[in-house]
């Protein structure tokens, strides 16, 4: 799956991205695309924190613009690639800053010729990063239909459960085939074993309820601890 988000309150630009992404991705990959086009304000911070999937982000840019919305979304989401749309008479001093400056930049007035010269190279880049570094920074999910990779940082837990494991993020869960000790030797660091049933992302953890045999989640999910495993966490949750 890839996930395109465009913010961009001109109708005809949306269009057109949109017509232009469909083709660079079936052209360069099998992957669906789910892709989701806005002209509201405020909903690049919206897509944020229901934590969306997106890997490419086009966003409108305009003069005078604060850049603290852009900036908040590149923290949470480091590897997205960002194409800017702007007018010309917006200074790239407004947009060239730490944490904000764009992968690419598309100038007004947007023609098919000059977003599909732009957009090609553009998605060159992301599905060069995306078929050689992605899937060390993500989890991979293999399903009959697709690949699905989820950031490490978006995933809450994984569960054992009906002879299949679930990786759950914020509104959804995977399913796939593998054994709980097996994938326990695969992830990062931060996935702590805390039941014979769950591994959990302890960067995620909010508290620990010790005496209920509860870990409370970000996001108001949780999971449960179970007592061969609560010394593991005691001595950083107590």
């Amino acid at each position: 799956m890839i996930g395109v988000l465009v913010c961009d309150r001109d109708e005809q630009e949306r269009t057109l991205i949109a017509r232009d992404c469909k083709n660079q991705v079936a052209k360069n990959s099998e992957e669906l695309l789910q892709l989701e086009g806005t002209a509201k304000e405020g909903a690049l911070t919206a897509a944020a924190e229901e934590e969306k999937q997106v890997d490419l982000l086009y966003y409108e840019f305009r003069k005078g613009q604060p850049v603290d919305e852009l900036r908040f979304f590149r923290r949470r989401y480091g590897n997205t690639l960002v194409m800017l749309i702007a007018d010309p008479t917006v200074s790239p001093l407004e947009y060239l800053r730490p944490g904000v400056a764009p992968d690419s930049l598309l100038l007004r007035p947007v023609t098919a010729g000059q977003l599909e010269g732009a957009n090609a190279e553009f998605m060159d880049s992301f599905f060069e990063r995306f078929q050689q570094g992605k899937t060390e920074s993500c989890f991979v999910v293999d399903t009959r239909e697709e690949k699905v990779f989820i950031p490490f940082s978006r995933i809450y837990y994984f569960e054992a459960r009906d002879k299949k494991l679930f990786v759950r993020i914020k509104n959804q869960e995977y399913a796939f085939y593998d054994t709980i000790e097996a994938l326990e030797k695969q992830l990062p660091d931060s996935f702590q074993r805390c039941h014979r049933s769950y591994i959990v992302n302890t960067s995620k953890i909010v508290r620990i309820r010790f005496g209920e045999n509860y870990i409370e989640l970000s996001d108001q999910i949780g999971v449960p601890v179970s007592r061969s495993y609560k010394p593991l966490f005691k001595g950083a949750w107590q």
